[in-house]
């Protein structure tokens, strides 16, 4: 017997139950999107390169239409990539240095304004005729 795998419509969030492997013109029974399409697939992503995460994918102008791609792989409802992201924030942290938050005010130099009084005096003074 085939095992059930649990599905989700990109378009409509409809919960699919698949025994078989879907057809190329198979369409959601909720709102008749198609289901083969990239934006249903495990490797669609909108900020990769070509909204792909496949690297040997062929380009796809229209990702919400069905398509010919030998890459599709029907997205699993309820995947979990959190482990990914937390290794991607990770690598980012160590490259920029940072711990996240928020970015830390500027150094102030000598001739920075001690205080809001100063600085508005210096901008009109700035733009006076």
């Amino acid at each position: 017997m085939a095992t059930e795998l649990r599905h989700q419509c990109y378009k409509c969030q409809e919960e699919l139950v698949f025994d078989v492997k879907i057809a190329r013109l198979d369409t959601c029974p909720n709102c008749s999107a198609y289901l083969h399409s990239c934006r249903n697939c495990r490797f669609w992503s909108p900020n990769a390169h070509n909204q792909c995460t496949e690297n040997q994918g062929e380009f796809i102008r229209d990702r919400e239409a069905a398509n010919f791609c030998n890459w599709f792989a029907f997205r699993v409802m309820g995947e979990d990539n959190s482990a990914e992201i937390d290794a991607t924030k990770a690598r980012l942290d160590a490259l920029f240095g940072g711990g996240g938050g928020a970015a830390k005010p500027a150094a102030a130099t000598p001739l920075s304004p001690k205080t809001d009084s100063d600085a508005r005096a210096r901008l009109e003074a700035l733009f006076k005729k």
